[in-house]
This record gives structure tokens, C-alpha cells and sequence, in this order.
């Protein structure tokens, strides 16, 4: 358990909501099934651990993106969870590449997630540090998302599929990505 705890914070910022609660569909992941699991082990079943080589080449092409596109003026929604703790979202204002604002959503109340400021470049650093430290988890779950054009990031699932854990896992989203 404290393992799990210990992950929540290097993820960035989470969001409450599966892509299915939010009505979208769930991501495809690339997946390694080299890492054979017997019955009784560590993880859950069905488990299957992600593609470490896979997610790296999709950040690496994303950020790619991301320095040719050259912006260094947007705006963003964000939305994160760090079970079990749900964050108000926010919106995030960012010029010259350096956050200026972040502001609470319409009808949200509390305060912002410790994650909340931060640019895209700040948001690519934190999956790099998520993927390496998952890798040596016994039974990590990454998931990822760029925004096709940009290669922003538009959402990061972090946690275990470890036997017995309720919680322990993290996801953030950025929403509504717009330039002025």
C-alpha cells in the first residue's frame, strides 16, 4: 500500500473519470505479453504489462511534435485524480512557455492539485518519470495520449494491477487545449 501512495505523486496531475464514464473510448495500448504470469502471482488476472519500448516512442514522437509545432502560447483545462482524492479542475493559462494562471473551473470548489501549474514540456517530464518508474513495478498499468496535430499530451493513466489493491493509481487529462 504505501508502494502505491508513494507513485500518486510522481504522476502529474489526475482525472476522476474512466474515458467510458466520460463517454469516449478507451485508449488502444501497446502491450508486452513477454512477461508471463502464473496463476496465484502478484498480479490480477487478465494482467498484462505494458510496452515500456512502445510508450517511449510515442512520448519521443510527441514531443517531436509538440518543438515543431513551436507553440509557446495556449491555454488548457485539466482535470486530475490521485485515488482517492479528486481535484477541482482547472484552467491553466501558459505565454512565453511559462504558466501565468491557473484558475478554478465554473462550480468547482477547493484547491488546485499541487500538478495543476504546469506547461506541456512540464506535463512531458512527468510521463518520462512516470514510465521510469513504473518499469520496475511488479505490475505496472501506464497509459498515454497525444493530441494527433501538436503532440501535446492529452491524458496520463499511472497505477498497479497488483492482487487486492483498491487504490493507489492516478490519471490526468488535459482538455480543451486552445491558442489565442
Amino acid at each position: 500500500m504505501l508502494r502505491s501512495l508513494l507513485l500518486v505523486p510522481a504522476l502529474c496531475a489526475l482525472s476522476a473519470c474512466t474515458p467510458a464514464q466520460m463517454g469516449q473510448q478507451a485508449p488502444q495500448t501497446t502491450t508486452d505479453t513477454s512477461v508471463p504470469l502464473s496463476s496465484g502471482g502478484p498480479c490480477a488476472p487478465g494482467y498484462t504489462r505494458p510496452d515500456f519500448a512502445a510508450l517511449e516512442r510515442d512520448l519521443t514522437a510527441a514531443r517531436a511534435r509538440w518543438t515543431a509545432a513551436g507553440v509557446r502560447d495556449y491555454s488548457y483545462d485539466f482535470a486530475q485524480i490521485a485515488a482517492p482524492v479528486a481535484f477541482p479542475d482547472v484552467r491553466v493559462t501558459v505565454r512565453g512557455g511559462a504558466v501565468q494562471g491557473v484558475t478554478l473551473k465554473a462550480g468547482q470548489t477547493g484547491e488546485p492539485g499541487g500538478q495543476a501549474r504546469a506547461t506541456v514540456e512540464d506535463r512531458f517530464a512527468a510521463i518520462a518519470q512516470t514510465l521510469r518508474g513504473q518499469q520496475g513495478q511488479k505490475c505496472p498499468v501506464v497509459e498515454t495520449e497525444y493530441d494527433p496535430r501538436d503532440g501535446h499530451p492529452t491524458r496520463l493513466y499511472s497505477g498497479s494491477r497488483e492482487v487486492n489493491l483498491a487504490d493507489g493509481w492516478g490519471e490526468w487529462r488535459i482538455m480543451n487545449f486552445t491558442r489565442p
